[in-house]
């Protein structure tokens, strides 16, 4: 994780627990690969062993709401900020980069300072129902273009039915990202 700052922070050891002083400390982590365990800590005179929970931090720059968002909120760069979140808090698709959000719309609402995740992100509708539309056919030897009417929205990548004007045709059709549809064969 490039940029990341760790950080290992140790659980609570139970104050009513009376240990005897110990020259030489054995810490052990399991051999796991996770952001939180609990090490072994152990002494072999006076022997004693004590299990503590240890949690992993990797403090990451990321791209976080500048204020309070609502739900279907197309996001710009001034909505958002960057601020400190923690790589390894189990959220999967922590962005760092805002480039990637730019135009895109938010699936939930979110609390200002809360970090903008790659799972909560749509694209905005590129096709409406019922807009006119270029659907192009293609294959390995040519392709035909026509004209079309969209029977639901699409954002670019969802596949989308399509009615050709002229057969009067229900089709199933890719949105492209030029705001056409296209069927390639």
């Amino acid at each position: 994780m490039q940029d990341a700052r760790g950080e290992v922070e140790i659980g609570t050891i139970d104050a009513r627990l009376r240990l005897p002083a110990c020259s030489n400390i054995d810490v052990e982590l399991p051999p796991t690969n996770s952001a939180t365990m609990t090490a072994k800590v152990a002494c072999q005179a006076p022997s004693w062993t004590l299990y503590v929970p240890v949690r992993l931090h990797a403090w990451v720059d990321a791209v976080v709401a500048a204020a309070n968002l609502a739900p279907n909120t197309k996001l710009t760069t001034a909505l958002l900020t960057h601020g400190r979140a923690d790589a390894f808090a189990g959220i999967g698709g922590l962005i760092t980069d805002p480039r990637q959000v730019d135009g895109k719309i938010l699936r939930i609402g979110l609390m200002a300072g809360a970090p903008i995740l790659s799972p909560q992100l749509d694209l905005p509708i590129a096709v409406h129902r019922g807009q006119k539309v270029m659907l192009t056919l293609t294959d390995p030897e040519m392709t035909l273009k026509t004209t079309a009417t969209a029977l639901d929205d699409g954002r670019v990548g969802d596949t989308i039915s399509v009615e050709n004007v002229d057969s009067q045709k229900t089709l199933r059709a890719t949105v492209a990202r030029d705001g056409g549809v296209e069927i390639k064969f």
